[in-house]
């Protein structure tokens, strides 16, 4: 790669940057309304895509840290006050790391948002079912009709195929240890 190829892409890379910014810059004046959000399913789409938006930063971040890494390694990096920068680069390092388990929570948190707010539909003030929710309904309606020929290719019930589930676990719920958490991606080093 050249001189110029590599200026490009810092300026892309730069410019990407500076876009993200401000595109959420744009989006909390636009939620903020007037006239703001028009339904539960913009703010559930926009959770989605904040949640998409925080894992992918976690990528972005490493990234980061390894260009860091690799150019410490290779002396291409110095330091202002002439002292050694492996020091400034270990902060930076540690930051980042930081940086990804927050990102990563974030954007949990941000999937449990939408997750919750899944079922929830706007009303019309005088209690009939918005035109939102009309919609959310034929949508239904429509996957219900794709739905139903699978009925013939399968005769049996799912409980008349599966082994009673009382006898595989005699406990009550109640008593069941809650499935185990998938853990967040750690960096390596």
């Amino acid at each position: 790669m050249n001189d110029h190829e590599t200026g490009t892409n810092n300026e892309d890379i730069e410019r990407l940057a500076a876009e993200l910014h401000e595109n959420v810059r744009a989006l909390n004046h636009l939620t903020q309304g007037p006239p703001s959000l028009a339904g539960p399913a913009v703010a559930y789409s926009v959770l989605g895509s904040l949640a998409q938006t925080s894992f992918r930063l976690v990528q972005t971040v490493e990234q980061i840290d390894t260009f860091l890494t690799r150019e410490l390694d290779a002396g291409r990096l110095g330091q202002d006050q002439g002292d050694d920068p492996a020091r400034a680069v270990t902060t930076v390092h540690n930051a980042l790391g930081q940086a990804t388990e927050q990102a990563a929570e974030l954007s949990d948190s941000f999937h449990r948002a939408a997750s919750a707010l899944a079922p929830v539909h706007g009303v019309d003030v005088g209690g009939e079912p918005s035109v939102e929710l009309r919609d959310r309904a034929n949508q239904s309606d429509r996957e219900a009709a794709q739905v139903e020929p699978a009925e013939k290719d399968f005769p049996n019930s799912i409980g008349d195929v599966l082994p009673n589930s009382s006898a595989t676990d005699p406990r009550p719920s109640e008593t069941r240890s809650p499935p185990p958490q998938v853990p967040h991606p750690r960096r390596e080093r």
